[in-house]
């Protein structure tokens, strides 16, 4: 089939064929594709490489070149093809998203943003799908790096660009980015455009601007802006467009002057502010306003195992699991440690036959590990992840009983605000059943958390915690800054209302009113309200609706608000689907298991007395008793779903996927005898707990855990 002339030439021009340059290579053209459409792709690049011989300026050639090159990653060569593209057209939108492609895949993201933005700004209308393939693609790399507003805006472009079949990727990245638990919730949504003031006289010149920026012309619009800022250096809505610029450009530095910019703006009303100081903090993965200062501390021992026989004996230290050392290297060649142990902020328990009650659970203040005397060391100790309120209180400790230890004192690489905030619960192989440990692991939490928060050293707070600056007038916006941005961690709000409350109380602040809107105002509430809205005024639609939103960026106590008034309201026939949504919402909720178990026995009775299948809730129940450690109602689960399922196929099969998963059977269906291991949803549940036969212990970063056998 010949290569129809009136065709877009595939140089990137957007030309028509017969209009192109590339004409006078039409017939090689013809050539290369049907070899690439059947699957030549060696071939056709050889036979590139000669038609690029003969037809230096054949745009088409480097165009399809590389993005044969970048399907076979071979990202030195795709390089040097865009290069040489770039010096024939260096205009050419597809020769500046291979430059774009070429740094991106060997780690250069912030000269891969840079080629992105040019070619953004010189493509057309349409723009074509490799730029918005690269566009997903830096948009994934920019999630991983923590610059989420500029992952966000390349994602979102690549999703919502009509008839663009290849967005699956931008998606997914979208997902990631909505529904984790630690991305602060103020960050899950670009920040929109201020509108500028009625009739003033450089209205004109800002539209301009915008409408540069609305179509991506990032470059052209920037200028703009930056010009508007000369003269009017504290006008928003200016302010805002520069910082819509910023965020295109991944540069982090600049979103963090303009959101601080911004939160110093008087026209601005106080929460606008203070959510935008907020931001200032989150844009930047590196900030030191987030960023909570920790310890190393480290000197040589004589005799390793004389040390590891004192700390043994010592009632402030408890060993950890020796499972747990071998994975504690830098690298694979050093060495683990001989031993380690946690400092405990108060006595080990004398037994380990039951849980302690929540007062008398211990946490750990600090690590510390003993290395054995190595070919080109001396043998050590090593503290890590201390804070520095416990300095003096750690060598004390030490020094008591050690006599001869001399610390060195370093700095290790800082603690993120949220993880600062979590209580470090010790590592301790308590006896006790599943239940017994997820309820305490709640009201520990509930008991801990807010006075934690409360206790942390908040760097924009001088380095000193809300308690400590409750009251403090002239660091009042800086507090109500602080907090604000610590409840909109869904990390923390999903422990229960009794946490912020406690905060903003032992801060000295008051917190921000409930919302009761008319569903006329549903689609204007923002993301870090959605968890003070109330549906007393709400219809059915707008409750279903609110609902599904809360689910996209896990805003936990809207969601269950949300389900539970429509589980209790009357919905049509057409409507009841949501009401089984909303019965599993609970169930994927709950932070205990019981309680999980409990939501799900109420979905399965909804189901069973609406006709409605409960295949896959008998697949959820399967994971749910195992990891209650309930073997008969996995048997009865099982037998369920064998009964009423057997014979079809595609529920088997997820069945089958599912007990591969816990580890029960092999992927040819024969039984293993190892344990299962923990349902891995419940594994990656921060501020879960683990036992000793579920395998790796968990790290004490981001917040400790209760350690219990029997959980499997």
């Amino acid at each position: 089939m010949s290569v129809d002339k009136y065709a877009v030439c595939p140089c990137g021009s957007g030309k028509k064929i017969k209009f192109c340059k590339c004409k006078e290579s039409i017939d090689e053209m013809d050539r290369v594709v049907g070899m690439v459409n059947g699957g030549q792709v060696v071939p056709a690049l050889d036979r590139l490489t000669e038609v690029l011989q003969t037809h230096p300026d054949a745009a088409w050639a480097l165009a399809i070149r590389g993005r044969l090159l970048l399907d076979l990653r071979e990202y030195d060569s795709l390089n040097e093809n865009a290069d040489r593209f770039i010096r024939l057209q260096p205009s050419n939108p597809l020769a500046l998203t291979q430059r774009a492609a070429a740094n991106l895949f060997r780690g250069d993201v912030e000269p891969a943003t840079e080629a992105m933005l040019a070619a953004l700004t010189e493509s057309g209308r349409d723009v074509d799908a490799f730029v918005l393939d690269v566009s997903s693609a830096l948009a994934y790399m920019l999630a991983q790096r923590g610059v989420f507003l500029t992952s966000r805006v390349y994602a979102s472009l690549a999703m919502m660009t009509t008839g663009y079949k290849g967005g699956q990727a931008a998606v997914s990245v979208l997902q990631q980015l909505n529904t984790s638990p630690t991305i602060n919730q103020l960050i899950k949504s670009t920040p929109t455009l201020i509108p500028r003031p009625a009739d003033v006289d450089w209205a004109e010149r800002l539209d301009e601007a915008f409408s540069l920026l609305e179509n991506q012309k990032i470059d052209l619009s920037e200028s703009k802006f930056q010009s508007l800022r000369r003269t009017l250096p504290n006008e928003p809505s200016v302010l805002s467009g520069l910082l819509m610029c910023a965020i295109w450009r991944g540069d982090t530095d600049a979103q963090s002057e303009l959101f601080k910019k911004l939160s110093t703006c008087d026209s601005l009303d106080e929460e606008q502010r203070v959510r935008f100081r907020a931001l200032s903090a989150l844009v930047d993965p590196t900030s030191p306003d987030l960023s909570i200062k920790v310890l190393k501390l480290e000197g040589s021992i004589d005799n390793a195992d004389e040390v590891e026989m004192s700390l043994l004996a010592d009632s402030r230290l408890t060993s950890l699991p020796s499972n747990m050392l071998g994975s504690l290297r830098m690298t694979d060649s050093d060495v683990p440690p001989k031993a380690g142990f946690q400092i405990l902020d108060r006595d080990k328990p004398e037994s380990l036959d039951q849980l302690p009650e929540v007062k008398d659970v211990a946490e750990s203040i600090a690590l510390v590990f003993v290395y054995g005397k190595q070919t080109d060391r001396d043998a050590r100790l090593e503290i890590h992840d201390l804070r520095p309120k416990h300095l003096q209180e750690v060598k004390d400790k030490l020094g008591a009983m050690i006599p001869s230890l001399e610390l060195n004192e370093s700095e290790s690489d800082p603690l993120p605000l949220l993880a600062a905030c979590q209580p470090q619960v010790a590592i301790i192989p308590y006896q006790a059943k599943q239940a017994e440990a997820e309820k305490l692991q709640s009201e520990l939490m509930m008991a801990r958390l807010g006075r934690r928060i409360a206790e942390t050293e908040i760097p924009f707070l001088d380095g000193k915690s809300l308690i400590e600056t409750a009251d403090d007038e002239s660091l009042q916006f800086e507090r109500t800054v602080a907090v604000r941005l610590l409840e909109q961690y869904d990390e923390i709000v999903s422990k229960g209302d009794e946490v912020m409350r406690e905060v903003y109380e032992l801060a000295n602040l008051s917190a921000p009113t409930d919302l009761h809107p008319e569903s006329s105002e549903a689609e204007a509430i923002a993301n870090e309200d959605l968890n003070r809205v109330h549906g007393d005024k709400l219809d059915t639609e707008t409750l279903i609706y609110l609902l599904q939103r809360s689910q996209q960026v896990a805003a936990t106590p809207a969601m269950k608000r949300f389900a539970n008034q429509l589980i209790e309201a009357e919905l049509t026939e057409e409507q009841q689907p949501a009401k089984m949504l909303a019965h599993m919402t609970l169930v994927n909720t709950a932070k205990q298991n019981d309680k999980a178990l409990e939501a799900l026995e109420n979905a399965k009775a909804f189901a069973e007395a609406n006709q409605i299948p409960t295949a896959q809730l008998l697949l959820t129940e399967v994971g749910l008793r195992l990891a209650a450690g309930d073997p008969e109602g996995f048997q009865n689960t099982i037998q369920s779903l064998t009964s009423n399922y057997g014979n079809d196929p595609e529920v088997m099969a997820k069945l089958q996927q599912t007990l591969i998963a816990y580890g029960l059977i092999s992927p040819d269906g024969s039984p293993r005898n190892a344990p299962a291991p923990q349902d891995p949803a419940a594994q990656s549940e921060a501020g879960g707990l683990w036992t000793p036969d579920q395998g790796q212990p968990p790290t004490q970063e981001g917040g400790g855990k209760l350690w219990v056998p029997g959980m499997d």
